[in-house]
């Protein structure tokens, strides 16, 4: 969610509920809630005149979600008591020489007057699409900047095929996702619309015609009625016979915007039109918050019988593993897990809160340490290499020595099967910068691509990368890259990001994609921007 001029944004945190393995437990049926839509048909947007689109509208007034049990602060990370201590996944070893290489960089979308801009982009045959808070712009692939489209407000795309009465046509609600449907060939755009009371929530949702993304759309607003789907997350999924493929998604579910109801996994089937109308959602208890539904890379599905995995930072050292089985075929939706896959020991970065500094000003950046960062990406490598596997990242606190942030991340191999943490380490190769809002994926290769923000007091927020070639030693990432240099900082607020993401080109199933905030000047975070960037490891073709 976003908030303009002076309002603050917040989301909910993560506590989770622990039962036996998926391995060991039958499918549950689900209590089942039908959400329905409004739908129709946009013509191209490329036909939209330019400079007329209608300006950016959000409810000025959005209230802090945050579940009422997570109170994070500026403190010490949650540290340690007095006792010293260091992240015991901390990397120890002397990073590497950095075998990928970035050769396209430029500015994406700026800001708007809204907070944070919660960056995220996509990438499809021959385009970019970024979506931000609360703007989307679509870029040829070839780097240049030059929009093809765009900036325009998200809430235009909805304007071309839903009648002016919905929410949907009119508000910027924020929490944009894009992401390149790379089952069916087309693009999938999302955001949050609400009143300012809350009480009139809506998750609207575009889908192109094609692989065009200045083309057509079928467009739908979800009626969520008085609750409030929070910090919403989506992923495609699909696995070999078709049964459980569609399109999954997550949300908190706050009841009249202020009361925590649990989080929500939901699923539509991976076809158009208006077999989309209705979303099947599954409420969970109040003890599991701000999933992740798993987003499928590469071009092999999951195997037979697999559904979508969903994923989340539970507290105690521990992430509970869900597999949520969605058959649009017969409206049928099944749970099985939680599965507690239990980690190295660790703090939260900055206690859940904000602790990350910045050159110039005592403004300390919020670290959204309380959650698991978007995307959970999900590749089937049994072909080549005889397992499947997720890979996410958080931010950490990395010794009780200071609040110093990094990134730790995860491999999580045959999640459907025996699920295992195969590989789970901290990134931070230095003791001055805080690393932090990090987006990691793999490639067809197997090599891992993490990019993230950094800042520290004598240096300003800035965009980097690291990787992880296929074949190099477990745990390990290489020497840390800029994308771009951070010259100035941001004050009058604390929120950054709300996350970021990498995407993989699926034209070579190699480059990597990413975009993060940076900012235009010092100052208010009125003077945020974006910059995308790509990099690539040499020994994938």
């Amino acid at each position: 969610m976003i908030r303009p001029k002076l309002t603050f944004l917040g989301l909910a945190a993560c506590l989770a509920w622990a039962a036996l393995p998926l391995a060991a437990q039958q499918e549950t049926p689900a209590r089942v809630e039908l959400i329905t839509s409004h739908h129709g048909r946009t013509p191209a947007l490329s036909s939209y005149v330019p400079g007329l689109h209608a300006k950016p509208n959000a409810p000025f007034r959005v209230f802090p979600l945050r579940k009422p049990s997570s109170k994070p602060g500026g403190g010490p990370g949650g540290g340690g008591g007095g006792t010293s201590w260091k992240d015991g996944d901390l990397q120890t070893s002397t990073p590497a020489p950095l075998a990928a290489k970035s050769t396209v960089s430029f500015a994406g979308v700026t800001a708007d007057g809204y907070v944070p801009p919660d960056p995220n982009i996509s990438v499809g045959p021959a385009q970019i699409v970024e979506t931000t808070n609360v703007n989307y712009a679509v870029y040829d692939k070839s780097g240049s900047g030059t929009p093809l489209l765009g900036p325009a407000p998200l809430h235009t795309i909805w304007q071309g095929g839903l009648p002016s009465s919905d929410l949907c046509t009119t508000t910027d609600g924020g929490d944009p996702i894009v992401l390149w449907d790379k089952a069916d060939q087309r693009w999938l755009i999302s955001q949050l619309a609400y009143n300012n009371s809350l009480s009139v929530n809506e998750w609207c949702l575009a889908v192109s015609d094609g692989t065009d993304a200045t083309g057509a759309y079928h467009v739908y607003s979800y009626q969520f009625n008085s609750n409030l789907p929070d910090y919403p997350k989506v992923g495609v999924w699909q696995a070999t016979g078709g049964t459980y493929s569609g399109i999954y998604f997550s949300a908190n579910i706050f009841s009249n915007g202020n009361t925590f109801a649990g989080a929500q996994m939901c699923a539509l089937p991976l076809a158009t039109g208006h077999s989309l109308a209705t979303l099947t959602c599954v409420q969970e208890p109040t003890s599991v918050a701000s999933l992740l539904p798993a987003d499928l890379d590469g071009t092999m599905p999951a195997p037979s019988g697999t559904g979508d995995f969903y994923l989340e930072f539970s507290g105690n050292n521990t992430l509970n593993l869900f597999q949520f089985r969605f058959d649009a075929s017969t409206g049928s939706a099944t749970v099985s897990g939680p599965t507690p896959l239990t980690v190295a020991t660790f703090h939260e970065a900055c206690g859940g809160g904000a602790c990350v500094p910045q050159a110039g000003t005592h403004e300390q950046l919020d670290s959204l340490g309380d959650r698991l960062m978007y995307r959970l990406s999900y590749r089937n490598y049994s072909a080549t290499y005889g397992y499947d596997a997720l890979v996410v990242n958080q931010s950490v606190q990395v010794s009780s020595s200071s609040n110093q942030t990094g990134i730790r991340w995860y491999e999580i191999e045959n999640p459907g099967t025996n699920p295992s943490i195969t590989q789970e380490s901290t990134y931070s190769p230095d003791t001055s910068l805080y690393r932090w809002m990090g987006s990691i994926a793999q490639d067809k290769l197997g090599d891992l691509g993490l990019g993230y923000s950094t800042s520290s007091s004598s240096t300003d927020p800035r965009v980097a990368f690291t990787g992880r070639a296929f074949g190099e030693a477990l745990k390990t990432m290489e020497t840390e890259a800029t994308i771009k240099t951070g010259k100035y900082y941001q004050t009058r607020a604390n929120r950054w990001g709300d996350y970021s993401s990498v995407s993989v080109d699926p034209s070579d199933d190699c480059t990597f994609w990413y975009v993060n905030e940076v900012l235009l000047s010092n100052g208010t975070y009125t003077n945020w921007g974006t910059y995308i960037g790509n990099f690539k490891f040499p020994a994938c073709p």
